[in-house]
């Protein structure tokens, strides 16, 4: 059992402090790690990664190098030392996903985000390691993606934790509940066309899967997600996410839940109708359909 949550906002706001807020309403779904995806224009690509030790720091930034120019540099010890890095560089936007995937080819580097859209903050353990840890920017912005995570099947570490991202295609983000029966089929096939497993989530597989598809089909996140949905067999619900896209998609028998609230100044997305009482205790939310998929343009 993991907790999701959604927002669209039709003006600008807080995102951060909002997903923060509903995730702090279900963090008995997931007490072993967790994260949000905020989504907006920045002037600088903003790249956040892990590392297995301080001492490939320097290998990251000749990397980096090769692709583009470093500007500022944050260095944060995450949950059980895991040392992580944040970066703002200039790059090309057509160099982007050749670093991501030059970095996440390197044995104990692990891209948490990367682009001029979308910044990552994740971690293990409790929402309160999550904002003891990271210095979250709070830039008003329209929408972003949180999870809370109960670990099933792989490591409680941060790397582990959601939203996950892929080299496929870098401004997707995605958060799962759920679980995945075809995780070893999905992931050699996705290893086939070259995905960097860093986890043994099967989250992961899902975030590789959905960025696949959009990487071929140019960037169309609703067949992507119907492609996913015929794909991955299981029980789940994902919230997928661009800069200027968010959607959804269920498993054909409906198990795990996703509510949806909209209104005309708002649309939340959510596993409990108690997430949505930071905005309004007297909202009332409505179940997504089994196998139904949407998406919004922001």
């Amino acid at each position: 059992m993991c907790g999701i949550a959604g927002i669209i906002s039709k003006n600008d706001m807080d995102i951060s402090s909002g997903l923060l807020k509903m995730l702090s309403f279900i963090q008995h779904r997931g007490p072993d790690a967790s994260g949000i995806a905020i989504f907006n224009t920045c002037k600088d690509c903003t790249l956040r990664v892990s590392m297995q030790s301080v001492e490939q720091l320097e290998s990251l930034k000749t990397i980096i190098l090769k692709y583009g120019e470093i500007i500022s540099e944050l260095s944060i010890e995450a949950m059980a030392t895991i040392p992580l890095v944040e970066f703002e560089i200039k790059i090309a936007e057509e160099n982007i996903k050749p670093l991501h995937l030059a970095i996440n080819t390197v044995k104990g580097l692990t891209v948490h985000s990367i682009g001029d859209g979308i910044k990552v903050y994740k971690e293990g353990g409790s929402l309160s390691d999550l904002l003891s840890k990271h210095t979250i920017d709070y830039t008003v912005c329209k929408h972003g993606i949180g999870h809370v995570r109960m670990a099933t099947e792989s490591a409680e570490d941060i790397n582990a934790a959601h939203p996950f991202v892929s080299p496929f295609y870098p401004e997707l983000a995605l958060v799962h509940n759920g679980q995945f029966t075809n995780y070893f089929k999905l992931r050699r096939f996705l290893e086939s066309k070259g995905a960097m497993f860093k986890t043994l989530n099967d989250s992961e597989a899902a975030s590789h899967l959905i960025a696949y598809a959009m990487q071929e089909n140019g960037g169309d996140l609703k067949a992507a997600l119907e492609y996913a949905s015929r794909e991955m067999d299981g029980i789940y619900c994902i919230i997928a996410s661009t800069k200027n896209q968010i959607g959804f998609v269920k498993d054909q028998l409906g198990i795990k839940p996703l509510l949806v609230v909209e209104s005309e100044d708002y649309i939340l997305l959510g596993s409990e109708q108690i997430e949505f009482n930071v905005v309004d205790e007297e909202v009332f939310a409505v179940e997504m359909e089994p196998g139904e998929v949407h998406v919004w343009n922001i």
